[in-house]
């Protein structure tokens, strides 16, 4: 030893593997800033997918609460129509004018989220057609996290339903066994005009419909029926002599783009009235006064004879006929008649059975074109028994009337013709009789609930601004 401490020199690494470290160092660097960015965008991206879910859900959620609210509106609206006690401001509205308006607030759902809903109901009394207004408002749970609240604005407009939409409808069966009846159309413009049938104004629209499933649920055997028909499930039966369709159908065919199994409609039941001037057994007599609108009880109505022997209606004249299910309400033999002058009518109301034979229903004349509206007659059977009530229209006349009987038998026999709309359990029609649906009774609506005929929703800003003052209370 020279006394010189000795001194330790670690070796150099080559410069090729001294590069190669650092290049992998700065890979991993550059691999975990690839993966951190992906995490941090996978993260960001499954939040905005759980915010975009979740407003999507409570857009849902306000959709069924607008109409939820506009649900209570519709119940309110037809309450009105049909039950006379009702009151609006009984059931939770305030009423101001011709609208109503009311407000549903603490709506809870999940997570916190909160909803309310505004109603506004225009013309809500019914004197024209209803327009409801529906805004609801669902906030969300977390604050201002949550962004900002979700909004539903909808607008429906209502309609009158009328029983009377279709010319023969029935329950169960309608049955067509005669040789040559016909079923056409026209369009007298009820309520504002008043063009009587023709063969001029007819129309291939014509239209039967039974909600029966069974196969034979409209029969049209060698009938022609120049319009539609519609079953529950079967189709109908057409004859080698019959056929639905248009006035150029092939006889034994049937247009299908005219033919529909999926007919539905209802029936509601009628009550009988009471009340009314009591005027017994009716038989030849006059009852009402012109330019009048009078109200009777009878027991029924028994007309047989010679032509002197009739009913005359004078005004507007509406009755009630006690009699019960299973006795005979109304009987018209021979050539008596019930005849109702030019500028009156006729509402029956009875459980009973009706016969009209001989010249039956004289409404305003003896032809087609003397006839009054279908609206002027009109017979409305209450009967809910077990025992169908039994109704018989015959002869060779014409009968323009409705007949609304949800559960008596209907049978249409005879040569001559009948004008309007028949509603029943069964309907039969014999003989060579022709049946002419009215087109305008779609419009016959009084004293029925109310229908939608547009639902629209609001979704421009200018569109919710300019309601903004009418839908905020």
């Amino acid at each position: 030893m020279n006394g010189r401490a000795r001194q330790f020199r670690l070796p150099l690494l080559p410069r090729t593997r001294r590069g190669k470290r650092g290049a992998l160092l700065i890979v991993a660097l550059l691999i975990c800033a690839v993966i951190g960015i992906s995490i941090t965008s996978y993260i960001q991206l499954g939040r905005t997918s759980l915010t975009v879910s979740n407003r999507a859900l409570y857009n849902n959620g306000a959709m069924n609460l607008a109409e939820n609210g506009l649900e209570e509106a519709m119940y309110s609206i037809n309450q009105d129509a049909t039950t006379s006690s009702y009151s609006w401001s009984s059931d939770g509205w305030t009423t101001s004018g011709t609208t109503a308006r009311r407000k549903w607030t603490g709506t809870q759902f999940d997570q916190n989220a909160t909803g309310e809903v505004r109603v506004r109901v225009d013309n809500y009394s019914g004197a024209s057609a209803p327009v409801m207004y529906a805004r609801s408002l669902v906030t969300l749970g977390g604050g201002a996290a949550a962004g900002t609240a979700i909004e539903k604005w909808i607008k429906v407009s209502l309609i009158r339903t009328s029983k009377f939409a279709n010319g023969l409808v029935a329950k169960d069966t309608i049955t067509f066994s005669g040789s040559n009846a016909t079923v056409d159309s026209w369009e007298s413009g009820y309520p504002t005009s008043d063009v009587k049938y023709s063969s001029s104004v007819k129309r291939d629209r014509g239209s039967v419909g039974s909600v029966s499933v069974s196969v034979s649920a409209v029969a049209v055997q060698n009938a022609d029926i120049f319009g539609y028909a519609a079953t529950g499930g079967a189709l109908p039966k057409v004859g080698p002599n019959g056929r639905v369709g248009t006035f150029t159908t092939a006889l034994g065919t049937m247009d299908m783009s005219r033919v529909s199994t999926d007919f539905s409609a209802n029936f509601d039941p009628v009550a009988q009235p009471t009340g009314g001037t009591w005027v017994g057994a009716i038989g030849s007599t006059t009852l009402g006064a012109t330019g009048s609108t009078t109200t009777y009880s009878g027991s029924a109505i028994s007309l047989s004879g010679a032509s002197t022997n009739k009913l005359v209606i004078q005004g507007d004249v509406t009755l009630y006929l006690t009699a019960s299910a299973g006795a005979s309400a109304i009987t018209v033999t021979g050539n008596a008649s019930i005849e109702i002058g030019s500028g009156a009518s006729l509402i029956i109301y009875t459980a009973g059975d009706v016969s009209l034979a001989g010249k039956g229903v004289l409404s305003g004349g003896s032809t087609d074109a003397t006839a009054n509206s279908p609206t002027k007659f009109q017979l409305w059977g209450t009967s809910t028994s077990a025992t169908k009530q039994s109704i018989g229209l015959a002869g060779n006349g014409v009968l323009s009337g409705l007949v609304y009987a949800p559960n008596a038998s209907v049978r249409l026999n005879g040569n001559g013709s009948m004008m309007g709309s028949v509603v029943a359990n069964d309907i039969t029609v014999t003989g060579n009789a022709a049946f002419h649906y009215d087109e305008s009774l779609v419009n016959f609506s009084s004293g029925n609930p109310f229908r939608v005929s547009e639902w629209n929703e609001i979704t421009s800003a200018a569109d919710r601004a300019a309601l903004s003052a009418s839908m905020t209370w």
